[in-house]
């Protein structure tokens, strides 16, 4: 397909459901979703700017995730998700694509966190992040595999009180350090240009304020 040809509208069908569990008086819980995803008429990238219509696409997939509050100041959380994401029909001149996997789209994506909070005059709130995203496709040929990888952030909350800033309900400033490792990873691929990739942000410190009046 050209640039300037017109293009048909996408059609999806989705179904989804789940389920949501708090107990231990609320101080935990998880929850548990399930989903289905069909897409007629697709539209993929064919490299030089040039588009495929690639018929259906079937996503399918199941995501678990977990919170507690271990005392009142000690927060743990964490989800992974799985996906199986297929082409169904994608057939063209030159051969096909059906059963690949669209570009850019991991198996598996998993992120856990911990957090705790002192309750100083002026409280603190110290956390760790880490998220991981599995090894991904950077075409709709799947020739080149992205390697996965695992970042891990850190950060730090200060809330001041009101009696600092009479006029601001509350205040907050953060520090965060992104990607504490230094880790260098593909976090993306363009199937337009199949020998370009885009790496993930370094090491990067970051200083917020936030208001709320």
């Amino acid at each position: 397909l050209g640039p300037t040809r017109p293009l048909d509208l996408t059609t999806s069908r989705t179904y989804e459901t789940g389920v949501k569990h708090l107990f231990w008086d609320n101080r935990a819980e998880w929850s548990l979703s399930v989903y289905d995803i069909e897409r007629k008429n697709v539209y993929a990238a064919a490299g030089g700017m040039q588009l495929n219509i690639a018929g259906r696409q079937e996503s399918k997939g199941v995501e678990l995730a977990g919170a507690v509050r271990v005392t009142n100041a000690l927060r743990l959380w964490g989800n992974i998700a799985y996906v199986d994401a297929r082409y169904a029909e994608y057939n063209f001149a030159g051969g096909s694509f059906s059963g690949n996997t669209p570009p850019n789209v991991p198996r598996i994506v998993a992120n856990a966190g911990a957090a705790y909070r002192f309750f100083t005059p002026w409280p603190v709130e110290l956390g760790v992040v880490g998220r991981h995203v599995g090894d991904r496709y950077n075409t709709d040929a799947n020739t080149v595999t992205m390697n996965a990888y695992t970042v891990t952030d850190l950060y730090a909350f200060l809330d001041i009180p009101k009696s600092v800033f009479q006029a601001v309900e509350q205040t907050r400033l953060t520090l965060r350090v992104r990607n504490i490792t230094d880790k260098r990873y593909a976090i993306w691929g363009d199937p337009f240009y199949p020998d370009q990739i885009l790496l993930g942000a370094p090491r990067t410190y970051e200083v917020s304020a936030a208001f709320k009046w």
